[in-house]
């Protein structure tokens, strides 16, 4: 069977889980400056909202580079996903050979068995439809729950980039949901993400709490 380009699809995912950090850094140290010049008495309010607006200006300009490599990691995992959904040479002596095992009984494997045979072919979306027809009772929801369509899962995430984007700054609380569905797609493929990999250097709570201290005007 042709191999499925998993190394590519993790690769991207790791580039966009960057981006996402690198967002979630600019967004903190943005509203760091803003509160440090809003705790500031020494500055009339004039100057203040000069000088703020000024920060916000640079971070606009930051971060649409940053969104821009977004795109495009996104949009290279997006084309390598589409490649490997091409993939359906079953004459692999693995796929044979568990079809065969799987042909060969009456009843359903244990989840263990069905479980470690699905893996073996997680992203390959032909793959996957082809074992779902022959594998019997239960086996066929644990094959079906490995099952992906990339126009759904590319638009859902096309969706998610753009909202971000357009609501950025005061969208940022969407950064770990959207963590949430990259990482998705590495599972789909069967690829583990160390925790270095998944960490954005700042979890939930700490951009609520970064956001309420903002409207509070505290010095972070």
């Amino acid at each position: 069977m042709n191999e499925i380009n998993r190394e590519d699809v993790r690769k991207q995912v790791v580039n966009m889980l960057a981006d996402l950090k690198d967002l979630a850094a600019l967004y903190m140290e943005n509203n760091r400056k803003v509160a440090e010049m809003e705790g500031n008495a020494a500055y009339s309010r004039e100057y203040k909202d000069a000088e703020i607006q000024k920060i916000r200006e640079q971070l606009e300009e930051k971060v649409s580079g940053t969104f821009e490599n977004l795109r495009e990691h996104f949009e290279s995992m997006v084309e390598i996903m589409r490649e490997n959904d091409q993939v359906y040479d079953f004459s692999s002596p693995d796929f044979i050979s568990c079809i065969t095992l799987i042909s060969a009984v009456e009843k359903p494997l244990p989840l263990e068995t069905i479980t470690g045979i699905a893996a073996k072919f997680a992203g390959n979306r032909q793959a996957l439809l082809a074992l779902s027809e022959v594998v019997k009772g239960r086996n066929k929801d644990t094959i079906k729950e490995m099952f992906f369509d990339t126009e759904t899962q590319a638009a859902s995430l096309q969706n998610s980039i753009e909202d971000l984007e357009i609501g950025f700054p005061k969208s940022v609380l969407m950064i770990p949901i959207l963590k949430d569905e990259i990482v998705k797609i590495a599972k789909i493929y069967g690829e583990e993400l160390d925790d270095a990999e998944r960490d954005l250097g700042v979890d939930y709570q700490d951009i609520v709490t970064m956001q309420m201290r903002t409207v509070m005007g505290l010095t972070n």
